[in-house]
């Protein structure tokens, strides 16, 4: 019973590498046809974005792509995609800036989404395989005003501005802070 067993397991592997070396060696090169008019060189393109959402591990948010070519000819794609999936494109080969803007939809119809992160970079396509590229986008800082509160009406152009002692209240950082971070106060 073993020995048939061990003897079938034998003839599966043995199929598959035989169905795997027959597939290999049937695999041609890829050519372009570059005989018909206005015909140019064309390269694959894989493009991930990778970002965690702050406030959800694994969220599946939008991504703009802006696909923007550099020399020749200036050309500027647009195109959707979703976080942490695969975008594949067929490009004309030359230097192309990619720029990935992870934004959140906002739950009312017709309200502008909110932006988390962007992130870029620079490539040249000029290969027969495949160029994979993956953004790591930085998340974006909101602006925190500086100063909070409402304004002092009774204040007059003459009057004597606070000492610094009293002006020096605890608040928020000048430069801003992450989206999805608590506020602090």
């Amino acid at each position: 019973m073993v020995e048939s067993v061990i003897a079938w397991i034998g003839q599966k592997v043995a199929e598959k590498t035989l169905d795997r070396m027959v597939t290999v060696g049937d695999r041609k090169t890829r050519r372009h046809d570059l005989s018909v008019q206005g015909a140019e060189p064309t390269s694959d393109l894989d493009i991930t974005v990778k970002y965690t959402l702050p406030y959800w591990r694994g969220a599946k948010a939008p991504v703009r792509l802006i696909l923007r070519k550099v020399d020749g000819y200036p050309e500027t794609l647009s195109l959707p995609m979703v976080l942490g999936e695969t975008l594949r494109v067929r490009l004309r080969r030359g230097t192309y800036e990619i720029t990935a803007w992870v934004v959140q939809l906002s739950p009312l119809h017709g309200q502008a989404e909110t932006l988390h992160a962007i992130g870029w970079q620079r490539l040249w396509l000029g290969h027969n395989r495949t160029k994979k590229a993956r953004l790591r986008p930085a998340p974006v800082l909101v602006e925190v005003p500086r100063r909070l509160g409402p304004k002092r009406s009774g204040a007059k152009p003459g009057a004597p501005k606070p000492s610094k002692a009293q002006a020096a209240k605890p608040g928020p950082p000048a430069g801003g802070r992450r989206i999805g971070q608590p506020s602090g106060s």
